[in-house]
């Protein structure tokens, strides 16, 4: 169990550093989709290549404070005695390995921007496959390999993320995709930087905010012990397989409004956000449904303690009516990132996790006396609540202008 529960107390830490490549790899994407749709393959690129160059070094500083401060910053969410070890080791080597993931997040915001969803896919899926064959290598010792346990699955989640940045730079560099870098493009260039961090800034601290408002919910659901962390760590998996619909259907969103957008095609583009939306909640309801019927038998995949699965299918009851409304939510801030608004989605993110999420979560699973399931109440009220305000929000049209410049070179043949 407390094998298990490693990852789940290292994730959210891992999330408040990975936010950032989060942030400005929607930033990325934005640009190079309303370039793109404008007919400005060159402004692609140079923004591409300015943004490339400064996630490489953000990455190196990142990784180090990471690895130096996991220690620190496991104690301060109360990482229970048992899990601490293998969280540590699982966190430090997920952070020696920020900059191969920053580098395959920013190629595939790029390929998001060119509307190249489908090749991005098959890398996605190579990678997810990748992985699969290295986990029970590394972590049970299979053949030839020691059996290196929860280290083993950090390494390969680490090398499947290095094959992906691999195969992401040959790809820019050589022109096969849309894109053709240089060198030269990685140098910092002002003109071109300071838009895009403008832009990505607000993103940062969306995914930052949530990231760590996610830390501090650890710190809650550790208050129950080591079983609840266990369960609220394989449930959190189950519904991530729910929420690769809303993910994929946010990626779509951000390539079609930024296109849509650059190309000054504004009913188009409102459309397409219109449809999205409602396809992404109808299918999230319907997976929900499923999940439900399937919960306990899912739960016996991922481990064979009865407390944690009694208190998992609990969570996943509970907490999974709320998932279709988290679509409205991601499906709802990927229009507004695609349009280069970011500005809204940030102030909902902190307002989901900070002004409702956590504060529910602690009054009614600790001030009130309900417990875990008093947390899951709070946590499925948060997706309901901010799902229903950003739809509102997005009602209103203000994300219906493009933020990339004119063209200032003739497109690109």
């Amino acid at each position: 169990t407390a094998a298990v529960a490693a990852p789940g107390m290292a994730w959210p830490i891992l999330f408040f550093f990975m936010s950032f490549a989060g942030g400005f790899q929607a930033a990325g994407s934005t640009f190079v989709a309303q370039h793109f749709g404008a007919g400005d393959r060159r402004g692609a690129e140079e923004s591409a290549g300015q943004l490339l160059g400064f996630l490489g070094l953000l990455s190196v500083v990142l990784a180090a404070l990471g690895y130096s401060l996991a220690p620190t910053v496991l104690r301060l969410i109360r990482a229970p005695a048992e899990v601490f070890p293998y969280a540590l080791t699982y966190l430090r080597i997920e952070c020696m390995g920020l900059p191969i993931m920053f580098i395959a997040q920013a190629f595939g915001g790029f390929m998001v921007g060119l509307g190249q969803t489908r090749f991005l896919m098959y890398i996605s899926a190579s990678s997810l496959l990748l992985n699969g064959v290295l986990d029970p290598l590394f972590i049970f010792g299979w053949g030839p390999f020691p059996a290196w346990g929860v280290a083993g699955a950090a390494w390969a989640t680490v090398l499947s993320r290095a094959a992906v940045a691999l195969v992401g730079l040959f790809i820019l560099f050589s022109g096969k995709r849309g894109l053709r870098l240089s060198v030269r493009d990685l140098w910092p260039r002002l003109s071109r930087i300071l838009p895009i961090l403008r832009v990505g800034l607000p993103n940062v601290l969306d995914q930052a905010s949530t990231s760590f408002g996610f830390v501090v919910m650890m710190g809650l659901v550790a208050g129950f012990g080591t079983s609840v962390v266990a369960a609220y760590t394989v449930g959190n998996r189950i519904i991530n397989l729910i929420n690769v619909v809303s993910w994929g259907a946010g990626t779509a969103l951000v390539a079609m409004i930024g296109q849509n957008l650059g190309a000054e095609r504004y009913e188009r583009a409102a459309q397409v956000a219109r449809r999205g939306i409602a396809a992404t909640f109808l299918a999230l309801v319907g997976l929900y449904g499923l999940t439900l019927l399937l919960r306990r038998p899912l739960f016996a995949l991922f481990v064979a303690d009865p407390a944690v699965i009694a208190e998992g299918v609990w969570y996943i009851a509970i907490f999974g009516i709320s998932i279709p409304f988290f679509g409205l939510f991601d499906a709802s801030a990927a229009v507004f990132r695609g349009s280069g608004h970011t500005v809204p989605p940030m102030i909902m993110a902190i307002v989901r996790l900070w002004g409702l999420r956590v504060f529910l979560a602690w009054l009614f699973g600790y001030q009130l006396g309900f417990g875990t399931t008093g947390m899951w109440v709070g946590m499925t009220l948060s997706n309901v609540l901010a799902g229903i305000a950003i739809v509102l929000w997005l009602k209103r049209g203000t994300w219906k202008r493009r933020v990339v410049r004119p063209l200032t070179h003739a497109p690109a043949p």
